[in-house]
């Protein structure tokens, strides 16, 4: 009975629901260069494990261009001011970040290095004064 009492306690250990401490990485962005671009909102995810922000945006030959970009978490932006209404379908907004080194229509807002406006209104990815920022 003890060994499989042990083998019992040993699988319920193996299979019991972990928190990742692994994440992806940012390799596939170009992290040493940002781009500004234009549009309007289409929508926002607002789901772990990172936010979507949904676009469309004129790419050099005046065509719309549809962009997603990953934000931060949800409990992160929720911290640093943000709501699931902050943006919404037909916002105007600004947006600086890290476009894919394939050329797809994505990118990644990293520490410091995003910017977004919308309506006249900046919409912080960090608290004021948090050390982090390069």
């Amino acid at each position: 009975m003890t060994v499989v009492a042990g083998c019992a306690v040993g699988a319920l250990l193996t299979t019991a629901p972990q928190p990742m401490s692994a994440h992806h990485g940012a390799a596939a962005y170009e992290l040493q260069k940002s781009i500004t671009l234009e549009g309007t909102v289409t929508s926002l995810d607002w789901s772990n494990p990172h936010c979507l922000l949904h676009f469309d945006a004129k790419n050099d030959r005046g065509e719309v261009q549809h962009w997603t970009i990953e934000l931060y978490n949800p409990l992160w932006l929720a911290r640093v001011g943000w709501k699931q209404t902050s943006l919404k379908p037909g916002d105007p907004i600004t947006i600086t970040f890290h476009a894919s080194k394939n050329g797809a229509p994505n990118g990644y807002i990293r520490d410091g290095d995003g910017k977004l406006t919308s309506n006249g209104k900046e919409l912080r990815f960090h608290l004021p004064g948090d050390e982090r920022i390069k």
